[in-house]
């Protein structure tokens, strides 16, 4: 079981959500909602107006899922890209007139760059390598923690084994990933 990246991730769902996935939908939104609002606020200044926004932002989503081209951007880089533009035309309503260049420009711009997108590409690229090279139990055992959240309790009892070495197999291939990732 080896996670995904992000942009793989959201290309997946934006895909089902082009095909009429509702459930794809909602684990869309809440992988992304709090960093759209997290653009929409820097842009309106209001939690209200931002909440505003991102939900129109996501009847977009919605409705042009199949129009995202992973050619063109980055999942990611395309919903902040509808976000920041539902924005600007809140903003442009409320004033009642159309904001400046140097206005636009002091919008900022949140979506990650190259040189970002190239290094989550790389890290991703490296911890699988680095989990691979776990022995099975301790991979499922820090997979299993870090992806569906569970305690070290209910992880022995989910793998039906004792907690001592639910513990002794996470602590291990922590420091082996560590050792691997150093390297």
């Amino acid at each position: 079981m080896i996670r995904l990246g992000e942009n793989d991730l959201l290309q997946q769902l934006l895909g089902a959500c082009a095909q009429g996935d509702r459930r794809a939908f909602e684990r869309l939104y809440h992988n992304v909602a709090p960093r759209l609002h997290g653009v929409a606020l820097r842009c309106v200044g209001r939690r209200e107006l931002a909440e505003e926004v991102v939900q129109e932002s996501f009847v977009r989503i919605w409705h042009h899922a199949a129009r995202f081209d992973s050619e063109l951007s980055a999942p990611m880089t395309w919903m902040i890209n509808i976000t920041r533009h539902l924005a600007i035309d809140l903003l442009r309503k409320r004033q009642e007139a159309p904001m400046d260049d140097d206005q636009l420009q002091s919008v900022p711009d949140d979506s990650p760059s190259a040189f970002e997108q190239l290094n989550t590409a790389r890290d991703t690229t490296a911890l699988n390598r680095c989990l691979e090279t776990l022995e099975g139990q301790q991979r499922q055992a820090i997979l299993t923690a870090y992806f569906h959240g569970l305690s070290n309790a209910d992880l022995a009892l989910n793998m039906a084994a004792p907690l001592g070495s639910i513990k002794s197999w996470i602590r291990r291939g922590m420091e082996r990933l560590r050792r691997c990732l150093e390297s």
